[in-house]
């Protein structure tokens, strides 16, 4: 990982992530990346948007854009139901909603647990993949949040 794309540490040798599931996987994401974690609440739909951009959202009077990863994935959609949550991150100073089949824990990783791309996953996937995390038997996939909500900044809405 470059220097400037490295993940942040909490006390110099651990790393907190909250871990999410989208399908059958396990994923993580820095939690000084997240604003909050939020139950699934109404969203509206845009005409024309990538069917990965599930819309917008009013959260406590601003609009955000919520991006499904369900749909990002390729995977098949789901009923929300009472695990479904959104986080919302900070995204280049736009808060985003990123709907995920369930939060499931906040872990500190040893910075020495934390590898780089496997070799042999594609150019596309290495783009969407900052790394792995090792956690006993578990293997966390570290999700590249620029990649995720690349096409989020193509939205244009009114606040």
């Amino acid at each position: 990982m470059s220097e400037e794309n490295e993940l942040k540490s909490i006390t110099g040798n651990t790393v907190q992530l909250i871990v999410f599931s989208v399908g059958r996987e396990e994923y993580g994401l820095e939690i000084e990346r997240i604003q909050e974690v939020i139950r699934m609440k109404s969203i509206k739909k845009l005409p024309r948007a990538p069917k990965f951009i599930l819309g917008v959202m009013n959260l406590r009077g601003n609009i955000i854009p919520v991006v499904g990863l369900r749909e990002k994935f390729n995977l098949d959609p789901l009923n929300y139901n009472d695990t479904t949550r959104v986080i919302v991150v900070n995204h280049r100073d736009k808060l985003v909603g990123m709907v995920v089949d369930e939060v499931t824990r906040v872990v500190n990783v040893p910075v020495s647990s934390i590898e780089g791309n496997p070799d042999m996953v594609s150019d596309r996937t290495r783009a969407l993949v900052r790394g792995v995390a090792k956690l006993e038997d578990q293997v966390i996939i570290l999700v590249e949040l620029d990649y995720l909500l690349y096409a989020v900044d193509e939205i244009q809405y009114e606040d």
